[in-house]
C-alpha cells in the first residue's frame, strides 16, 4: 500500500489554531481514508466505520490541542509552538500533537476537567512523553477491517 501524504501543521499555541489545525485534520483524514478506500477497489464514500473512526481522531487531537493552549503555557506571557503531524501507513493512523511548553500535573482534587488524557486514550491507543523540551501526544487508530475481511461471529 502507498502511504498518504502525510500532514504536518505548526503555529503559535492560540485559541483560533485549534479549530484550524482541526478542520485541517478532518479534511486530511477525509481525503487519506478516501485515498485508502480507492486503493483497495472500495467505494470512494467513506463507511459508516470509517467516518466514525474519522470523528474520534479528530476528537481526541481536538484534546490534545485543546491541552497544549490550556496548560502547556500557563502563566507565560507568550505562547510558545504547537505543532500536529498525521499520517496513515500500514492501515494505521497516527496522530502526533506536540508543543516546546512545560507538563502541567492533573490535578488530583475534585473537579469538572482533567477527563483529557483519559478521552484520548478511551479514542486511541494514546501515549503522552513529556519532558524539559515539551510534551508529545501520540494516538494511533487501525482501521477497521472490511466487513468481508471480518470473521463471522459465533452465536
Amino acid at each position: 500500500m502507498t502511504p498518504h501524504v502525510p500532514l504536518q501543521l505548526s503555529a503559535d499555541a492560540g485559541p483560533p489554531r485549534v479549530g484550524a489545525f482541526r478542520r485541517a485534520l478532518r479534511r486530511w483524514l477525509g481525503d487519506a481514508l478516501e485515498a485508502r478506500q480507492a486503493e483497495v477497489g472500495a467505494s470512494p464514500d467513506l463507511s459508516d466505520d470509517l467516518a466514525d473512526l474519522a470523528d474520534d481522531l479528530v476528537l481526541a487531537t481536538s484534546e490534545a490541542l485543546e491541552n497544549v493552549v490550556d496548560h502547556a503555557f500557563a502563566g507565560v506571557a507568550e505562547p510558545g509552538r504547537m505543532s500536529l503531524q498525521a499520517y496513515l501507513a500500514d492501515d494505521v493512523v497516527t496522530i502526533v500533537v506536540a508543543d516546546d511548553g512545560h507538563w502541567r500535573a492533573p490535578t488530583s482534587g475534585p473537579t469538572s476537567r482533567g477527563r483529557g488524557i483519559t478521552l484520548m486514550q478511551n479514542l486511541t491507543d494514546a501515549e503522552v512523553d513529556h519532558g524539559p523540551g515539551g510534551t508529545t501526544v501520540t494516538m494511533r487508530k487501525p482501521l477497521p477491517q472490511p466487513a468481508h475481511d471480518r470473521p463471522i461471529a459465533q452465536a
